[in-house]
């Protein structure tokens, strides 16, 4: 039997205007969309920032996971794509902004370099499927 599937309920107005859904849950799971540095307007937070633009992603994700009850310690997979080769030094320095939002909770993770994101000024994007918990 199919679990049911509900869309996480829009937050902020500039949500409205684009296809996906911030994430879905599809019984005890959460599958959220890929998380850019957009503020609550929808504007593009410190442009080719990184590590600004992962501190954002990741208190996006935070947000939407709340609005269904569940923590950033629900989550048990990220997926991270950058647009830039990751020096020893810039990967530090984006784990020690992964590390505020997570303290020492570790789950499974995958960081991918890519092209480009959807608009030339992003240059991180995170998504993660997470557990309601309970």
């Amino acid at each position: 039997m199919k679990p049911p599937i509900t869309p996480i309920p829009l937050h902020w107005d500039w949500e409205r205007d684009i296809p996906p859904a911030p994430g879905l849950v599809v019984g005890q799971m959460i599958y959220l969309s890929g998380q850019c540095a957009f503020d609550p307007g929808g504007k593009v937070v410190a442009p080719r920032d990184m590590i600004a633009q992962a501190d954002r992603c990741f208190a996006n994700i935070q947000d939407i996971l709340g609005r269904v009850g569940a923590s950033m310690t629900d989550i048990v997979k990220l997926t991270t794509y950058f647009t830039e080769p990751l020096s020893r030094e810039r990967a530090e320095q984006y784990w020690d902004v992964r590390r505020r939002y997570f303290g020492d909770y570790r789950p499974a993770s995958t960081g991918v370099q890519v092209a480009s994101l959807i608009l030339p000024e992003l240059v991180v994007e995170i998504e993660a499927i997470a557990c309601l918990p309970g």
